[in-house]
């Protein structure tokens, strides 16, 4: 079971992700590549207004094994900080693929990215026995110099909407990573989804006897919360 120091780890891959540096908010920004700063110095929850659920999907599809279908909440509630939203508390999968993240205090960017990459991390560490920060950093770096950001559009409540679409192989060209240096992953953002991420999804193609494999979150909708409730 995951314990607080996870998130802090997640939380710790932020400004990693990020590629922050020393000075002021505007220089880090002003430093950071289009991609950075949309998945990590965006306020994707900021338009919200608690109590309320993000709902997400989750699915896995591997050849010549049955597709996985799951779950993730987020339930977002007024910052006990103060001063915005959100504290947001996770439930992570569910069943024996659930990862049990605490409540992420007072975030404006949508904290789904940071969980949903420290999963990945850690599954891509336990594949290959690579170092769990090696990864984290490679993503980092592909994320600042080997990002593609385009803008698209998106089927939301029956209409065209306009979205950005990030794509990145952040392992490609390292041996360490094995197979996994074909890993595809694509991010779809837009500001009329609630919380801004409509889509997280990786793609790996079949290589050396093992099949293809492709995991996606989606958007799924929102639900009000009651005020106490979870």
């Amino acid at each position: 079971m995951m314990q607080r120091r996870s998130l802090l780890a997640a939380a710790a891959a932020a400004p990693l992700l990020g590629g922050a540096g020393e000075g002021t908010e505007g220089d880090a920004r002003a430093a950071m590549s289009p991609a950075q700063v949309a998945l990590f110095e965006t306020p994707h929850l900021s338009s919200l207004r608690p109590p309320l659920r993000l709902d997400y999907d989750f699915r896995r599809e591997e050849d010549g094994k049955e597709p996985v279908a799951d779950t993730i909440r987020l339930a977002l509630r007024a910052s006990a900080a103060g001063g915005g939203c959100c504290d947001v508390s996770p439930e992570f999968l569910t069943g024996p693929r659930a990862l049990r993240y605490p409540t992420a205090p007072n975030f404006h960017g949508n904290p789904l990215l940071l969980f949903a990459l420290d999963r990945d991390t850690r599954e891509l560490s336990a594949a290959t026995g690579g170092g769990l920060l090696w990864f984290r950093n490679r993503f980092r770096q592909a994320l600042a110099t080997a990002s593609e950001v385009r803008p698209a559009e998106i089927e939301h409540d029956g209409r065209r909407v306009p979205a950005t679409l990030i794509t990145l192989r952040p392992y490609e060209g390292e041996p360490r990573a094995g197979r996994y240096q074909l890993k595809l992953y694509a991010f779809t953002l837009s500001e009329s989804v609630p919380g801004q991420v409509q889509a997280i999804r990786t793609e790996m193609p079949a290589e050396g006897g093992a099949g293809a494999v492709a995991e996606s979150i989606t958007f799924a909708g929102t639900a009000r919360l009651a005020e106490g409730a979870g």
